[in-house]
């Protein structure tokens, strides 16, 4: 993580993602997941694994993910769904 950020994760379980594209890696596709575990380190300090659930379009849940998400993504508000 970001010098100065300490070990605070920068979002938490139960919040609802929005990524773009080009916000995770191997993105395919805008991505809305609903986080379940605290994200660890990976692979690099720059990076996050985030595990959740995909949401589909109608809000029903879909299948487990787990993506590597820049920390600097993670911190910018339009990520965070206001539901």
């Amino acid at each position: 993580m970001s010098e100065g950020s300490g070990d605070v994760a920068p979002v938490g379980v139960g919040e609802v993602l929005v990524l773009r594209e080009t916000d995770y890696r191997y993105g395919a596709g805008e991505l809305r997941l609903r986080v379940t575990a605290v994200p660890t380190q990976s692979p690099g300090p720059e990076w996050m694994t985030v595990i959740g659930v995909e949401l589909r379009r109608n809000g029903q849940p879909g299948a487990e993910r787990a993506v590597s998400v820049p920390v600097e993504v993670l911190r910018l508000p339009r990520v965070r769904s206001v539901r």
